[in-house]
């Protein structure tokens, strides 16, 4: 792995719509310009988040521009796991308006004994959601999974298994666990995405606790999805036929 590297497509970050964030849509795109990200995914809360905006701030996507500031956006959501079925807090219907679905648990959505068995019984039924991309911070302590069987299971299942650095910095557990995570992931040559989930515009593609674990465990880039970010937005129009051109959407009205 060489000793500096830049993720292209930040893939999942926050908008003050996220009343725990801080920054709009316009200023992400502009720190993401500035910071040399070329693909911004916006992935708000889903509405099972005390913090998310309401189902109607997903249903409108189709008004944004494909591009801000010269950053490709990639409109999409951070779904939240409810419980140990693998149940999102939005369904296919809803989904349908999101172009990059993330699927995480939080502790503030989830009301059930927080065990390993169950944890990863959760996680192994997300695997059958065709809409889920990636799987959102996996390397809390508070979520514990049988780790090597359900990374094998996403591999299997086409799921991107997320690095996350504010998770690694702020959540307790983080970056140990996923000293454990990620050596399996290389080790089984699972794809992974490299994130901020940035809740400020100045921390938009900045990644350093990430990078160095992944240098530390010569972790390889072909397996980082997101230091390309042609890479992405050909993955999002084989699966949802996105087409990334300037030219605003034309959705279908609805009703509200």
């Amino acid at each position: 792995m060489t000793e500096h590297f830049q993720i292209r497509a930040d893939l999942h970050t926050h908008t003050i719509a996220s009343t725990h964030a801080y920054s709009t849509i316009a200023e992400m795109a502009a720190a993401a310009a500035q910071t040399g990200v070329q693909l911004l995914g916006i992935t708000d809360h889903g509405p099972g988040a005390p913090d998310a905006p309401h189902v109607w701030h997903f249903h409108n996507y189709k008004i944004l521009p494909r591009k801000i500031s010269g950053v490709w956006l990639l409109k999409g959501v951070e779904a939240n796991i409810m419980d140990e079925h693998g149940t999102l807090d939005m369904n296919a219907d809803e989904l349908k308006f999101c172009e990059w679905v993330i699927a995480s648990y939080h502790g503030s959505c989830v009301n059930f004994p927080l065990t390993k068995e169950l944890v990863t019984q959760g996680y192994r039924k997300v695997c059958e959601n065709p809409l889920v991309d990636v799987i959102g911070h996996p390397t809390t302590a508070l979520f514990p999974f049988d780790y090597e069987p359900v990374l094998k299971l996403f591999k299997e299942a086409g799921k991107l298994v997320e690095i996350n650095e504010s998770s690694l910095q702020w959540k307790k557990g983080a970056l140990e666990n996923g000293k454990t995570v990620y050596a399996l992931c290389k080790k089984y040559e699972i794809p992974i995405v490299l994130n901020t989930d940035a809740h400020y515009a100045g921390l938009v593609g900045k990644t350093p606790i990430a990078e160095q674990l992944l240098r530390d465990l010569d972790f390889p880039e072909k397996l980082i999805v997101n230091l390309d970010a042609e890479r992405v937005m050909d993955m999002a129009h084989r699966k949802r036929g996105i087409v990334f051109t300037e030219e605003t959407e034309k959705g279908e009205p609805y009703e509200s």
